[in-house]
C-alpha cells in the first residue's frame, strides 16, 4: 500500500513539473511568436507592403492579445493608415482603440495626438472632436513646449472655425504662461492675423507692432512684421511699409529667397512712393 502511495505521488510530482515546463514553453513560444511577427510587419513597412504590414500587425493583436507589443502593433496601424495609406477613417480606428485599450501605454499620448491631428484634417465637424482631444491634454503633466505647442494647436483649430475670440483667449493664456517658448511669437502673429481677418486692421497693426517690438526685432517675429508691412502696403503708408521691410532684411541671409522677395518688394514700393509723390 506504501509502495502504491509513493508511485502516486511520484506521478503528481512528474505531471506538476510537465505542466510547469509546458507553460514555461508555450508561454516562450508566444512571447517569440508576438516578436516574430511584429519583426515581419516591420520589414513589410521598409517594403512599403503597407497592407501586408497591417494584417501582420492585427495578426499579432489576436493571436496574442496579451503581449506587450499590442499597444505598439495597434500604433504601427493606425500611422500607416494615416500616412502612408492615406485613410483617415481607418487611422482614427486604431489610434482611438490604442488609447481606450492602453491609457497606461507609452503611446497613449501620442496616439492622442495622432487622433487630433486626423480630426483636424477633416471637415468642421471633425474638427471640433480634435479641440475636445486637446482641452483634455491641457490637463495632462507635459513639458512647457509640449503643453504650448497643444495649446497653440488648440488656438489655431479654433481659428479655423472661425471662433476668434475663443482662439484669443487661448493663445493669450500661452502667452503668459508659456512665454519663453517657441509658441509665443507664434501666437502674436495668429493674434494679429485673427484682427486682420476679421477688418480690425487697426487692432491686427497694435498687435504686430507688438510683436516685432517684443522680440527685438529678430527672426522670431518675421511673420508679425510681414503682417504689419503688409496693412501698411493696404493703406498706402508705403514709406512705412518700406521701412518695415528693410528691418525684415536684417534678419535673413542673403541665400534665402525670402530675402530677394523682400528686395523686390521693396523696390516696387520705392517706385510707387516715387510716382505718388511725383504726381
Amino acid at each position: 500500500m506504501k509502495a502504491q502511495r509513493k508511485t502516486f505521488w511520484w506521478r503528481g510530482v512528474k505531471l506538476f513539473y510537465l505542466l510547469c515546463a509546458g507553460i514555461l514553453v508555450l508561454s516562450s513560444c508566444q512571447k517569440d511568436g508576438g516578436q516574430k511577427i511584429f519583426n515581419d510587419a516591420l520589414e513589410l513597412v521598409e517594403d512599403k507592403k503597407y497592407d501586408e504590414a497591417i494584417q501582420n500587425f492585427i495578426t499579432l493583436t489576436k493571436a496574442f492579445p496579451n503581449d506587450a507589443l499590442v499597444d505598439d502593433s495597434l500604433f504601427w496601424i493606425a500611422n500607416i493608415y494615416e500616412h502612408y495609406l492615406k485613410n483617415p477613417k481607418q487611422g482614427i480606428r486604431f489610434y482611438r482603440s490604442l488609447n481606450k485599450k492602453f491609457t497606461q501605454s507609452e503611446y497613449y499620448y501620442q496616439s492622442m495626438i495622432g487622433l487630433a491631428r486626423v480630426y483636424t484634417s477633416l471637415d468642421n465637424s471633425e474638427k471640433r472632436k480634435a479641440v475636445r482631444i486637446y482641452q483634455r491634454l491641457k490637463r495632462l503633466e507635459l513639458p512647457k513646449q509640449e503643453k504650448a505647442k497643444n495649446q497653440y494647436q488648440l488656438a489655431s483649430l479654433l481659428f479655423n472655425l472661425k471662433q476668434f475670440d475663443r482662439s484669443r483667449a487661448e493663445l493669450k493664456s500661452l502667452i503668459l504662461e508659456y512665454k519663453d517658448t517657441e509658441y509665443t511669437a507664434k501666437a502674436f502673429h495668429l493674434i494679429g492675423f485673427s484682427y486682420y481677418v476679421e477688418g480690425k486692421k487697426q487692432l491686427a497693426k497694435i498687435t504686430f507692432r507688438e510683436a516685432d517690438q517684443k522680440f527685438e526685432y529678430s527672426r522670431a517675429s518675421l511673420a508679425s512684421a510681414i503682417g504689419l508691412a503688409d496693412i501698411y502696403e493696404e493703406e498706402d503708408q508705403l514709406s512705412a511699409a518700406i521701412k518695415v521691410y528693410k528691418s525684415i532684411l536684417r534678419r535673413l541671409e542673403q541665400k534665402e529667397v525670402f530675402f530677394q522677395l523682400a528686395q523686390d518688394r521693396i523696390a516696387k514700393l520705392q517706385s510707387r512712393l516715387k510716382k505718388t509723390n511725383n504726381g
